[in-house]
């Protein structure tokens, strides 16, 4: 049964690619009377003058590693704390147009964790060490807390933690 259903199925697929053939034979002198556009003819898919005044910038801090994590805090729409993997934690406070270290004078390395606190956006929490599964990743150093949106720092705790995830 199966080689009958096999044997119909591809007399009907032969039968109708020559249908097709003869019909692309047939059409052929027409389709070449006919005269080929050239591109810069056709209209454009899109104004490309809509991006004539963009430009490449960069918007990461420059060698901070890649980003673990970043948090902020719905007070402050355009501050975000952001933790790199070899350079600490970088702050912006213009919606990520330019980023600042915070932790240099403090603590570095790599980050796993930031929260922001709901009820007061001054107070930053930081949890060190790199929590992805990597053949390269770093320990930390425990937890560190700013009470003044990042200007200083205070250890916290946790030193023997090695890898903080979430705070």
């Amino acid at each position: 049964m199966l080689g009958t259903r096999w044997t119909t199925y591809r007399s009907a697929t032969v039968a109708a690619l020559s249908v097709l053939a003869v019909g692309l034979a047939g059409a052929a002198p027409a389709r070449a009377q006919q005269e080929t556009p050239n591109a810069s003819d056709r209209p454009a898919m899109y104004d490309s003058s809509a991006f004539a005044a963009l430009t490449w910038r960069e918007i990461g801090p420059f060698r901070g590693g890649r980003s673990a994590t970043v948090a902020g805090s719905a007070a402050r729409p355009n501050e975000y704390y952001m933790g790199t993997t070899g350079g600490g934690v970088f702050k912006t406070t213009d919606g990520g147009e330019t980023w600042n270290p915070v932790t240099d004078k403090y603590f570095g390395g790599t980050i796993g964790a930031i929260a922001v606190s709901p009820s007061n956006p001054d107070i930053v929490y930081v949890g060190t060490g790199e929590y992805d599964i990597r053949g390269n990743v770093s320990h930390g150093d425990g937890m560190f807390k700013s009470a003044d949106a990042g200007k200083t720092w205070q250890f916290a705790g946790l030193a023997d933690s090695r890898q903080i995830a979430r705070v």
